[in-house]
């Protein structure tokens, strides 16, 4: 079609049914321009085929959204399935590791780990304008750094409650403006904290979680615990206190950053719902043209 190659591979079936509706698409030969049309068509026509244009897949938008989406709520790999594969080892020139299987193994089945081993990574290709608009969206490759700038500070203070309780801590609005926060590390140890929500936006409270995380000494915790020990309704061992201390630290290093990743997901999964005050671009012919 206008000197470009565009090949379906599937069954005989689909293919002759899906070649009608290609074939009526009004491609101009310009690579970029018809790479969009030819990705929407897929949208719009649930297209089943996997359609290459000069001997490149063309890939599904609103298909790979959904599969990148759910990955992410899910924070793992175990509903990874062959089509996102194929999707991260071409599309994001991901290492194969012979299966998906290996796949998983290799970035101990984190869905956080892929991101931010290959899909961080500035030099991912995005010539081919269909890569680059799902690129985009997902804020993946030399879009990833755009994360740091979507607003989370219009987040509700219950929504912000439901999202640390995602992430294993218990949270409790309090009266006086405290959220207190705690969590259960072992039978006889729970490990709390307030921060003040008098001025209340997200960004504040994550770089209070910041500081807290950052503050946190084992040896000061494991002090003050064996001292106060005996007055403690049930008595830690002190070697209980030790690896308290131990989990706390690497539990509250791991709290601010679940709690910022997990909130800006809640922005982009519902944009219509918070205004961030920023208007994202219409992706259209012309970005690439």
């Amino acid at each position: 079609m206008n000197g470009k190659t565009i090949t379906l591979c599937g069954s005989n079936t689909i293919i002759q049914n899906e070649k009608a509706i290609i074939e009526n698409l009004e491609l101009t030969g310009n690579e970029s321009q018809d790479r969009l049309l030819i990705q929407e068509c897929i949208d719009k026509n649930k297209l089943k085929s996997d359609i290459l244009y000069n001997g490149n897949s063309v890939y599904p938008f609103e298909e790979i959204i959904k599969a990148y989406r759910k990955l992410q709520k899910s924070g793992t790999l175990d509903g990874l399935t062959e089509e996102m594969y194929h999707f991260f080892i071409y599309a994001c020139e991901g290492i194969a590791h012979y299966n998906l299987q290996g796949f998983r193994s290799y970035y101990n089945n984190s869905f956080r780990n892929l991101e931010n081993e290959l899909l961080s990574q500035k030099y991912l290709e995005t010539r081919f304008s269909d890569r680059d608009r799902i690129f985009k969206e997902l804020k993946i490759g030399k879009y990833y750094n755009e994360r740091a700038y979507i607003n989370i500070d219009k987040i509700p203070l219950n929504k912000l409650k439901s999202i640390i309780e995602n992430c294993g801590w218990k949270a409790q609005i309090n009266t006086d403006n405290y959220l207190k926060l705690s969590k259960d590390i072992n039978a006889n140890i729970s490990y709390s904290f307030e921060i003040d929500i008098f001025s209340y936006d997200v960004s504040r409270v994550i770089r209070n979680l910041n500081y807290i995380s950052n503050s946190f000494d084992t040896e000061s915790y494991i002090d003050q615990m064996v001292m106060e020990r005996e007055r403690q309704e049930k008595t830690p061992t002190i070697s209980e206190i030790v690896s308290a201390a131990n989990v706390i630290k690497h539990s509250l290093n791991e709290f601010s950053s679940d709690v910022l990743y997990k909130c800006r997901l809640e922005v982009e999964l519902n944009k219509n719902t918070y205004d961030t005050n920023t208007v994202d671009e219409e992706y259209n012919l012309e970005i690439c043209g």
